[in-house]
Order: C-alpha cells, then sequence, then structure tokens
C-alpha cells in the first residue's frame, strides 16, 4: 500500500524524467535544424557535394569522440556540469559556423556539434536511466523515443523560416543548444550514477554477434550519409521551397520509423531477427531506389510515401540489430555489447556522408539514395547469407525487444533488455558474493 509520501516521490521522479526528456528533445530539435541549416548554406557559398559530404562526417567523427570519452567526463565532474559545458560548445561552436567559409574551419566546428552532442545525450540518457523506476524503464524509454523524434521533426520546420546562409539559421541551432539547459536547470533530484557500460571491442563483438555487427555499421553508414544529406536531395527535387521541403520530407521520415518500430520489433521476438532486418533493409532499399530513380517524376504525395517507407525499414532496424546482439551476449553483457554495437554505429556513420557525397558528385542528388539502396540490399543479402549457415536463438533464450537508440553508451543502462546486467551486478556487489 502507498502512502501520500510515496506518491510525491514518485511524481517527483516523473518530473525530473520529463525535465531531462525535455531538455534532449530540444537537443534533437537543434540537431534536425543544423541537418537542414548546414547543407544549405554550404550549397549557397557554393561548396561542392563531396565537401558537404566531408564536413558532414566530421560531424561523425566528433560524435563518435564523445560517445567514447563522455562516460568519463561526466565521472570526473557530474551530470549538471557536464550538460551544462557540451550545451555550451554545442552552442559555441553552432554559432562559429557562420564566422568563416573555410572547409577546414566548418570540418572544425562540425566535430565540436558531434561532439557536444554525443555529451549530452551521455548525461541526459543516464541521468533518465537513474531517475526511471525499473518496472517502468520501458515506458519511460518510449516516452523518451517519441519526444525526441517529435523534436528531430520540429527543427527543421523551425529551420524553414531562416535563409540559407544568413545568421538567423545558426542563431537558431545555437540558442535551442542554450535552451536544453533550462529544463535541465530546474531539476531537483541528486544526480545519478555515470554510465557503466565499457563498449566492447569489435573483435569480440564479431565473434559473438557478428550480424548485429554488420547491421549496426551498415545502418550508420546509410542514415548517417542519408540524414546528414538529404536536404541535398531536396535542392533537386524542389529548389524553389528547399528548407520547407526538407522539413516535410524529414517529418515523413520520422513518422515511418515511430509507426514500424515497434511492431516490428514485436514480430522480431517469434521471427528470426535478422529475416526481419532483411524484410525491414529491402523495404527501405526499395523505397530508396525509387527516390533515386523516379522522386522528380512522382507527385510529392508519393514521394514523402516513399520517404516513410525509407524511414520505416532503413531507422528501424537499428534496434532490432542491438537486440539480436543482446540475445547473443554473455550473462551480464548486454549493456557492454549495446555501447560496442554505437560506437560500430559511429564509424559507419562518420565514412557515410563521405562516400554518399562522392556518388552524389557522379549522379545528382539521386545519387544519396541510390548510395543508401545499394548498401541495404547488400546488408538484406547478409543477413539472408547469415540466417542460411547460423541457426538463430530460441525463442526462450531471447530478450523481450525494446527499442534502442544510436545515440549514447548510457542509452544501454537505460534499456530494459540490460535488467540482467544490473541483477547480476547487484549479486556481485553484494556481502554474500564476497564469501
Amino acid at each position: 500500500m502507498t502512502t501520500p509520501g510515496d506518491d510525491r516521490k514518485l511524481i517527483d521522479e516523473y518530473r525530473n524524467i520529463a525535465a531531462v526528456v525535455t531538455a534532449l528533445a530540444l537537443l534533437q530539435a537543434a540537431t534536425g535544424a543544423i541537418s537542414v541549416v548546414g547543407p544549405l548554406t554550404l550549397i549557397a557559398q557554393g561548396a561542392s557535394t563531396l565537401t558537404i559530404g566531408a564536413i558532414a562526417s566530421s560531424y561523425a567523427l566528433g560524435f563518435m569522440l564523445g560517445a567514447r570519452l563522455a562516460p568519463a567526463e561526466i565521472r570526473q565532474i557530474g551530470h549538471i556540469r557536464a550538460f551544462a559545458a557540451f550545451a555550451a560548445v554545442g552552442s559555441l561552436a553552432a554559432g562559429g559556423l557562420y564566422i568563416s567559409e573555410h572547409t577546414a574551419w566548418w570540418m572544425l566546428m562540425q566535430a565540436l556539434i558531434g561532439l557536444s552532442v554525443a555529451g549530452l545525450f551521455a548525461s541526459g540518457e543516464s541521468w533518465i536511466a537513474g531517475a526511471a523506476p525499473a518496472e517502468r524503464r520501458g515506458a519511460v524509454l518510449g516516452f523518451y523515443l517519441v519526444t525526441s523524434k517529435l523534436g528531430f521533426m520540429i527543427g527543421p520546420f523551425l529551420a524553414a523560416y531562416t535563409t540559407p546562409g544568413s545568421a538567423a539559421g545558426f542563431l537558431l541551432v545555437s540558442a535551442l543548444f542554450t535552451a536544453s539547459l533550462i529544463p535541465v536547470s530546474a531539476t531537483r533530484r541528486a544526480e545519478p550514477p555515470a554510465p557503466s557500460a565499457e563498449p566492447f571491442g569489435p573483435v569480440r563483438l564479431w565473434q559473438t554477434a557478428p550480424s548485429a555487427v554488420i547491421a549496426a555499421f551498415i545502418a550508420g553508414v546509410v542514415n548517417g550519409a542519408v540524414m546528414q544529406l538529404y536536404a541535398l536531395f531536396i535542392t533537386d527535387l524542389s529548389p524553389e521551397s528547399v528548407a520547407g521541403m526538407a522539413a516535410v520530407f524529414n517529418a515523413a521520415m520520422m513518422a515511418g520509423t515511430v509507426l514500424a518500430q515497434w511492431p516490428a520489433g514485436m514480430i522480431s521476438d517469434h521471427f528470426d531477427r535478422r529475416i526481419v532486418i532483411a524484410v525491414l533493409a529491402a523495404i527501405s532499399g526499395l523505397a530508396a531506389g525509387l527516390l533515386a530513380l523516379f522522386a522528380m517524376q512522382l507527385p510529392l504525395p508519393l514521394v514523402f510515401l516513399l520517404a516513410a517507407l525509407w524511414g520505416a525499414g532503413s531507422l528501424s532496424f537499428y534496434g532490432i540489430a542491438v537486440a539480436h546482439a543482446a540475445d547473443r551476449a554473455e550473462p551480464g553483457q548486454a549493456a557492454n555489447m549495446m555501447s560496442g554495437i554505437l560506437i560500430l554505429w559511429a564509424t559507419g556513420s562518420m565514412l557515410g556522408p563521405s562516400l554518399a557525397g562522392g556518388v552524389m558528385s557522379l549522379a545528382g542528388g539521386g545519387g544519396l539514395f541510390l548510395f543508401a539502396a545499394v548498401g541495404l540490399f547488400v546488408l538484406a543479402a547478409a543477413m539472408l547469407y547469415r540466417r542460411a549457415g547460423v541457426k538463430q536463438v530460441a525463442d526462450i533464450d531471447k530478450g523481450e525487444f525494446a527499442p534502442s537508440t544510436a545515440t549514447s553508451v548510457s542509452a544501454a543502462d537505460l534499456n530494459p533488455m540490460t535488467e540482467g546486467d544490473e541483477e547480476l551486478a547487484d549479486e556481485a556487489d553484494s556481502p554474500a558474493s564476497s564469501t
């Protein structure tokens, strides 16, 4: 039986969770806005698609470094100071993009933005994980993921009201980074423990779950390229209203993944997850191929429908790859496995924009989705090949699917799939375990 005091404590916990989730939604709005402001500004400056791809890759490089370094920084100075420091770096770097048109400067600023975004996710997600009641962690994770995707959808619409290359776009991104500090500053809860997961190395990951390694890496390559460069595709599709059209196109992709992620994950609980990944990759590969070949001739509603199908497939299979890896992880190692998968994803997202930029320099804007289609069909073939050679994990040994996001190693601590890790850790820390 709960007391009024228990109810007030629970309300305070959820209020603190909502504050941090709001802060991360503002962060996602900033990243969504920069995905439009950055490429359109570079186009206005006359940059080539190859240059734009290289600059986008520098963001991913910064993100990968931040994903590795942020947990140690949080342990040193705490969540609130770390969040404030990373938000300040992101805000300054976003404003700094307006200072110079030099490619090297843009690469440095984008790397700093990527590093700060990874640090903010690590700070915020471990904070949410520490505040969420264990029995409600799945619901909290679902609420957080939907809210963050809504933030990423809103950002490009805000950017659509700015002129490409003007100071207003960079001020908008900088303001969103700064605004993320406001809800975090209003929390009253004591800081949670620092992130606990240490990523697996790539060799150990491959030995344990090679299919998850392949899927996570290709997810980084393909999704990193598309989500960083889709504004260039829109430039060819609708040159008269690029920013507004890019915002709608992004919203369609996000809507697709929001609608598909949970059903696809639940289906994967009852079938071989590699088959589900293959089907999702084939669907999104087909949508990408149609966008690459026929987008200029298709009516816009059909283009947006194909964008939603692409998002439903390509932006959903990463979470199933993480679940597949967790199924094969040793007891107590799921969080470390998930963190290692994130680093692989970040490595792929570092390579993807540069490779796609090279393809686009030869094939035009449609080359982005041509690149995506090839990568996705390769993934579908690889999953079917792996399925033919290696038996699936028995249903009884599978963990229940929970959506995963490629944001930080702290996401592993938030995911319900790692609850067994915590129980083992508690046992290891108990007095009985040392006797």
